[in-house]
């Protein structure tokens, strides 16, 4: 996606352990037109594989979630990182651990939005090590359901986040892939 790359190129800033910094369009402060487009774009890629839900997890991945999930015309779920008076107490849970955050916690959906007739899309921001997408798909076996696939906007293919996932046979698609970082600038395939 031509845009997406051009605001990487543009506007992203490296920071230690190789960390993407992207919130002034992406996950913090976010142009909502190019997140249209990028919903509108993995929605399209995934065209006919009876999704029924898009999941994600807290909280990056939320917005671009939401617009592939409205271009599906399907729900969208996000998974918690917090055990809250909000949800149910009947969960399914997975342990994960961010890379950006250097920390584990636990990931939880009710069981009233996951189960075994759904066939689910993950999405979320950036793929780097896909401990957070890993977690995910133990989410949806834990339901019974179905993984259609994984949906980024970015892609670390010098992680090997993406290289596991299509290891495991998952289809995955990426809005733009970061190949490597030299000296501070990102080179994109």
């Amino acid at each position: 996606m031509e845009e997406l790359k051009r605001r990487i190129l543009s506007d992203a800033v490296v920071g230690e352990s190789d960390i993407i910094h992207v919130d002034m369009f992406l996950n913090h402060c976010m142009d909502m037109e190019l997140m249209e487009k990028m919903g509108n774009e993995l929605a399209h890629r995934f065209k006919g594989e009876r999704i029924t839900k898009v999941l994600t997890a807290e909280s990056s991945g939320i917005a671009l979630a939401c617009f592939v999930a409205r271009a599906l015309d399907v729900p969208a779920v996000y998974a918690k990182k917090f055990q809250t008076g909000y949800i149910d107490p009947e969960v399914y849970s997975a342990e994960t651990h961010s890379f950006s955050l250097e920390k584990s916690y636990t990931l939880r959906v009710s069981k009233k939005y996951l189960d075994k007739d759904d066939v689910v899309l993950l999405v979320d921001d950036i793929l780097s090590n896909g401990q957070a997408i890993l977690s995910l798909l133990e989410l949806v076996a834990k339901a019974g359901g179905e993984a259609a696939g994984v949906g980024v906007a970015i892609e670390k293919s010098m992680r090997e986040g993406g290289k596991v996932l299509r290891r495991m046979g998952l289809r995955v698609e990426a809005l733009a892939t970061v190949l490597r970082i030299e000296g501070g600038n990102i080179i994109l395939a």
